[in-house]
């Protein structure tokens, strides 16, 4: 006997068994045997999906970024999704800004297209651990050492703007956090959490979830393009209201 799961919910009888008659409520070798079935296949859902999606997911789920060191998980159903991103040294490359003194050097690394549609995004919260941000080259030829930089998850890339830090729609998923580098690592572990839904129209174009970051003064970055590796956890928790 095969246990069905969530098709159908056991009520306690077998061939052998009749709940309703007092006489054959006695349970035997048949019964427990169910019992023991029904326990494995709960168990093995809720194992499955506390690693994996659930079958009405997959087909409302977004697209992930193709990026070393970039991985997923989705969790959730057909009406909220939980996509878990994390990052193992993920590279975002620098571009300094076109005017010295007025434009702070930037980068973005898209994460994420979601379904086409009105995505409402219920919430969203990143952390990333101690000396989990590095400037690869630092120096001062391209990040300073001593870098401050604001890092944030955005619809919108990041681009030359005469802004110090991130704005709008650059950080409108996740807030800006201000990152101090010190010897060229993160000195601190950094999070932030966003509980407010917002909804974006992705009918027309999907919308995105980009990782985003800008120098936050002009002597942050020199001239020259460097990387910055990033570690560290990012959650969005979501919905898809519909297509148009």
């Amino acid at each position: 006997m095969v246990a069905s799961y969530p098709g159908s919910v056991w009520n306690g009888d077998t061939d052998n068994r009749d709940m309703s008659l007092a006489q054959r409520k006695a349970p035997n070798w048949a019964d427990w045997r169910r019992l023991v079935e029904e326990m494995a296949a709960s168990q093995t859902k809720i194992d499955s999906n506390s690693v994996g999606t659930d079958a009405t997911a997959i087909d409302s789920v977004g697209a992930v970024a193709t990026k070393t060191g970039l991985t997923v998980t989705e969790k959730g159903n057909g009406a909220v999704h939980k996509t878990v991103f994390t990052l193992d040294e993920v590279e975002l490359v620098s571009t300094d800004g076109s005017t010295a003194g007025t434009d702070g050097a930037w980068g973005t690394q898209p994460l994420y297209t979601f379904p086409v549609g009105h995505i409402n995004i219920l919430g969203a919260h990143t952390v990333f651990p101690l000396a989990g941000i590095e400037a690869v080259t630092g120096g001062g030829v391209g990040f300073s050492d001593t870098a401050d930089i604001g890092i944030g998850v955005g619809t919108v890339a990041a681009a030359n703007s005469t802004e110090w830090g991130l704005s709008t729609t650059e950080e409108n998923i996740v807030a800006e956090m201000d990152v101090d580098l010190t010897s060229k690592t993160s000195d601190a572990i950094e999070s932030a959490a966003n509980g407010t839904a917002a909804t974006y129209d992705g009918s027309t174009s999907a919308a995105l979830a980009r990782l985003n970051f800008r120098t936050l003064a002009d002597d942050d970055h020199g001239v020259t393009a460097d990387v910055l590796r990033v570690s560290g956890t990012i959650t969005i928790v979501w919905s898809n209201l519909g297509d148009d």
